[in-house]
């Protein structure tokens, strides 16, 4: 009875210092990181709300005309997630419509979907915008969007605003821009192996100075490539002035499949989503096979392994998105093929 007294008056006092027994809570059982599910977002399901969007909002009151996915296995106070540290969705501007500027602190990227005659000032260096292009925009580099096509242009944004959510070091400015750091013009990063250096004492950039990476360029530069083991090609974005990712925290590549042919299976601890560009295919992540087709994005969860194939008959290109630079920083990144 004794025992059981002075057990409860220690849990009681615990409770009320704020203090737990790590000794009756913690196992030390072997374990791998654990996961949700990939998910899928069908593009055939999207793309009907788009003028639903453009019926329902005026930009002369929305900060953003944006379709944010939510994945519906996170329930998080990061706020909608397509997979951990990352969020995506697509926005539309219509002919003569402006998105007007601000910044965070948050990386993002702009990925164009569909049409052309947009585009996306950032830090003061505009960015045309037409299928396929990729457009960063990197954390407190101010940015605006305009449009003077003819059509809609339709573009995926993608943020890694949950991990700011997470960090706590969210900041949001709505402008008016300026300040602008003095960039070099992207020409200045046309020949491959030849980069300028900065003022003696000047750091190189953390960052990508380039913004845009068009799609005609990033297409010649798969053309160009050796095909892996598994007949795919992988091609990074990169920041041009130091040959890390276009954005210091926020890794991104293009990956071209071959027709019938599996790539090698893959596993990591870092997270990552794939938006398909060209193609239709298969992928099987974990223990889950996903269909999909262009415009689809589809959920890499860290620790699955996952293969990629292409069924059409041009093959398929995939974008992927991925937070890898951030456990690679940590020294917590892990990567496996398997054999």
């Amino acid at each position: 009875m004794a025992d059981t007294q002075l057990q409860d008056k220690f849990h009681a006092g615990m409770t009320a210092a704020g203090v737990r027994a790590l000794w009756e809570r913690t196992t030390h059982d072997p374990r791998e990181p654990v996961s949700e599910p990939p998910y899928v977002w069908r593009w055939a399901e999207i793309e009907p709300l788009i003028d639903q969007a453009v019926a329902a909002t005026s930009m002369d009151t929305a900060e953003r005309r944006v379709l944010s996915l939510a994945n519906p296995h996170f329930n998080s106070p990061r706020g909608n997630c397509v997979t951990t540290n990352l969020n995506c969705g697509i926005q539309t501007l219509m002919p003569g419509e402006t998105a007007r500027v601000h910044r965070h602190t948050a990386n993002a990227l702009r990925f164009v979907l569909e049409g052309g005659g947009g585009t996306t000032v950032v830090d003061g260096k505009p960015c045309p915008m037409r299928r396929g292009d990729l457009i960063v925009t990197p954390g407190m580099a101010w940015h605006s969007h305009t449009h003077e096509g003819d059509a809609r242009i339709v573009w995926m944004d993608s943020l890694d605003v949950p991990l700011h959510r997470y960090l706590d070091t969210q900041f949001f400015d709505p402008g008016p821009a300026g300040n602008y750091p003095p960039l070099p013009p992207d020409a200045a990063y046309g020949q491959g192996g030849l980069v300028p250096q900065p003022e003696p004492g000047e750091a190189l950039p953390s960052y990508s100075p380039q913004f845009r990476y068009g799609w005609d360029e990033a297409c010649a530069a798969l053309a160009a490539m050796r095909p892996r083991g598994d007949a795919s090609k992988v091609l990074r974005y990169t920041n041009p002035a130091t040959g890390g990712p276009a954005m210091a925290l926020f890794d991104c590549y293009l990956v071209a499949l071959a027709k019938g042919q599996a790539t090698r299976a893959f596993r990591a601890t870092s997270n990552a989503y794939c938006l398909v560009v060209e193609g239709e295919g298969r992928s099987v992540i974990g223990d889950v096979a996903i269909a999909w087709q262009r415009n689809d994005i589809f959920t890499l969860p860290h620790w699955n392994w996952y293969s990629h194939t292409a069924t059409g008959g041009e093959g398929a290109r995939l974008f992927m998105g991925t937070d890898r630079e951030v456990l690679r920083r940590l020294e917590l990144l892990r990567e496996e093929w398997a054999d």
